[in-house]
């Protein structure tokens, strides 16, 4: 007699019984054609019910069933003409009233404009532009800010215009400089041996696409078919970017009470296919560090479980040039983050942000050259003559590595430290001034220059604070608007330097005017768009960020002009 609990292979024969009794009796008397035509149409439905079960698990069921509509003739109709009514609104919002006092350049003149008024046009567009900057009331953006420096920089650049290392033997000092520039930025970062390795890049995203891409193909060379990315929910959009261009998968995790990201679910989502855990020093809206070294510790344990290695990639590419020099002050503390942690493989850092170089230029670092090599692109076949390059572009700009390699070294590492210290001195304040403001909190604990403030007063809208921080109340800041969660943040720079005491009396200000001012602030138009992303399909959302790019490349058309000025615009 057998009793529980039953063996496996009497549970599974006993179970194989039922399923073969259930068919014999539902098919019971029917030909074979109605067997294979039942089957087939139940496979069929179940396959369908299976897509959209994952579609609307991926999507969310509000994007699914805009995807539906979108297919609708008579409400993709809708769809569109609505679109097309905000994306024309959003174009002429975009271009500022300065632009619109100038003529339209449609084609080139029939005759070369003489360089003499040329330069005069030029110089009152770089005054106009400065006067934006200058104050020191935007977030990010410029990160030193003194004219001499950029000066000494437009110098550099001058001499290496014409310069291109696509041909190291005609410009041979661009490719020492370019080498010498990695290999400084190595020496910050702790690179333990010679074997550590880089590339300079156009910037922070291609730094990040060209890591992801190595990693991909490392997971190819593995046998892999949909390498995965796990990253943080805070992580840089730019990974986004990377999984859409080269085919692979992010896994986002969700970040943790401090917005650092989630350990224990960043564990639980390894798999087979995964090629590259990211962590960020610091994320972008945050301003927090990831735990890099607990990650290792995981990333070493599921490499014993899997039997391959994976990559840890560290995301510096904001606080490169800032968190090498406070890791160096003793008042500060922060968690390790760079090549010290041996199981980081890859590290991305800009150095046209706290590096102060010129806009275009940026240090990927590896830990082997086996996998910087996975990253270049070669066509041995091509009829041009072999083709190979070490990242995306071909020709590049040595100018700007002229510059980076000028500004590095004038800067030294004195100079880095006094900056960088300048940097921390203003975020502490800010820190600290904002904590103590009725309503309004400090996110996270940040470690660096980047301080994310977010409303505890469910009356007080965070993003209407934003507003009022800039003209609406009277001021002349330009803060970041931020989302999931709902924040605003300054990311603090060298020409914030001696402004932490106006920009907290400036924000408590605000805050007093917005709870005085609510119907105004809930009409306010960026207000209302970042409260509406909460509930309209991320898609449509997308469209309308695709219909303002679309305005950064349009002319504006004369008739806008003559509107704006009527309305004092």
């Amino acid at each position: 007699e057998l009793r529980p609990p039953y063996p496996k292979s009497t549970l599974e024969a006993s179970a194989m019984e039922g399923i073969k009794e259930f068919i014999n009796r539902r098919f019971k008397g029917q030909e074979p054609w109605q067997i294979a035509l039942k089957t087939a149409c139940a496979t069929t439905a179940l396959f369908g019910a299976g897509r959209v079960a994952c579609d609307i698990n991926e999507m969310g069921f509000g994007e699914y069933a805009l995807s539906i509509a979108k297919q609708t003739p008579f409400l993709k109709d809708i769809i569109e003409n609505e679109m097309a009514k905000e994306g024309k609104k959003v174009g002429m919002s975009i271009t500022s009233k300065e632009v619109l006092e100038w003529p339209v350049n449609a084609q080139l003149p029939s005759k070369g404009v003489s360089r003499e008024d040329l330069m005069k046009d030029l110089a009152k567009w770089a005054e106009i532009e400065r006067t934006k900057y200058g104050k020191g009331q935007v977030s990010g953006t410029v990160y030193h800010g003194e004219k001499d420096l950029y000066d000494f920089i437009a110098q550099i650049y001058s001499l290496f215009c014409l310069s291109n290392p696509l041909h190291p033997s005609t410009f041979p000092f661009v490719q020492k400089m370019e080498s010498e520039v990695v290999s400084m930025t190595l020496n910050i970062f702790q690179a333990p041996t010679a074997d550590y390795c880089g590339v300079t890049t156009s910037g922070g995203t291609e730094s990040i696409c060209m890591a992801m891409k190595a990693y991909r193909d490392q997971g190819y060379a593995r046998g892999i078919r949909r390498p995965e990315i796990i990253a943080c929910v805070t992580a840089h959009a730019a990974f986004d970017k990377a999984a859409n261009y080269f085919g692979m998968k992010l896994v986002h995790i969700p970040s943790d009470s401090k917005h650092r990201i989630d350990l224990a679910k960043a564990k639980k989502a390894i798999s087979r296919n995964t090629v590259v855990i990211v962590c960020s020093a610091p994320s972008y809206a945050q301003g927090t560090i990831d735990p890099v070294e607990e990650m290792a510790d995981i990333v070493s344990k599921a490499e014993s479980q899997w039997g391959y290695k994976i990559g840890l990639h560290v995301d510096c590419c904001l606080g490169g040039f800032l968190a090498p020099f406070v890791r160096l002050m003793p008042e500060y503390k922060l968690p390790k983050f760079d090549f010290s942690v041996p199981q980081v493989t890859s590290i991305s850092a800009d150095t046209h942000k706290y590096g102060y170089s010129p806009k275009g230029t940026s240090v990927l670092m590896f830990s082997s050259n086996e996998l910087r090599r996975q990253m270049y692109f070669t066509a041995p076949k091509w009829t041009g003559g072999i083709y190979a390059t070490p990242s995306m572009s071909g020709s590049r700009p040595g100018g700007l590595i002229a510059a980076t390699w000028g500004t590095m070294m004038h800067m030294g590492m004195e100079g880095y430290m006094n900056a960088s210290r300048a940097i921390m001195e203003t975020a502490t304040i800010i820190k600290e001034g904002v904590s103590k403001i009725p309503g309004l909190e400090v996110m996270g604990g940040p470690e660096l220059s980047v301080v994310g403030i977010r409303s505890t007063n469910p009356e007080l809208n965070i993003y209407a604070v934003g507003a009022a921080m800039g003209h609406d109340g009277g001021h002349e800041w330009e803060l970041n608007m931020l989302q999931n969660p709902a924040c605003i943040h300054i990311c603090c720079t060298y020409i914030h330097k001696g402004l932490g005491p106006k920009f907290v009396k400036e924000i408590q200000e605000s805050v007093e005017h917005v709870l005085a001012n609510k119907e105004k602030y809930a009409k306010n138009s960026t207000v209302a768009i970042y409260g509406t992303t909460k509930v309209v399909p991320p898609s449509m959302v997308g469209e309308l960020s695709k219909s303002f790019i679309d305005a950064l490349f349009k002319l504006p058309e004369p008739q806008q002009a003559d509107e704006e000025a009527k309305d004092g615009k």
